[in-house]
């Protein structure tokens, strides 16, 4: 990206369901639509990072401020969003949660659509996450 934000090219892959068993959660929506303005989709959207310089630059990116998502007690498992853009018109982040099953090279995308059919994708299809340079806004690491 031209503004200094970073470029992530990547590839469709399956979840294993707990994004979706996350996502569902009624205090993971609500602090998502007050956090980030939108009703996520209930699932996710997992990209495997294309390469040894994209998981660089994710490792840099989540060293930039995120948005933390606190769950309530007795609730344990939290996580962390770090907003991207996936495709025009489509709100969209990363959430990271504090404990997950997927390798470093994945990532979990929360939108506020289902994101492979606004898209069309597949399995195995390429796509690319842009990472906005500016997160001032945002505060903690995940």
């Amino acid at each position: 990206m031209s503004d200094g934000g970073i470029s992530l090219p990547g590839t469709i892959v399956s979840g294993l369901g707990e994004g979706a068993y996350f996502m569902a959660l009624s205090w993971v929506r609500d602090a998502v639509g007050q956090t980030l303005g939108f009703e996520p989709y209930p699932g996710t959207l997992n990209v495997r990072l294309a390469d040894r310089e994209s998981r660089l630059a994710w490792r840099e990116i989540r060293e930039r401020p995120a948005l933390r998502l606190a769950p309530p007690p007795p609730d344990t498992c939290g996580g962390w969003l770090i907003p991207l853009v996936v495709a025009p018109g489509v709100r969209a982040a990363v959430i990271v949660p504090d404990v997950t099953r997927h390798a470093e090279d994945v990532l979990e995308v929360i939108a506020d659509v289902h994101v492979r059919s606004r898209l069309g994708l597949e399995e195995g299809d390429p796509v690319t996450l842009l990472f906005p340079a500016d997160r001032a806004t945002h505060r903690g690491h995940p």
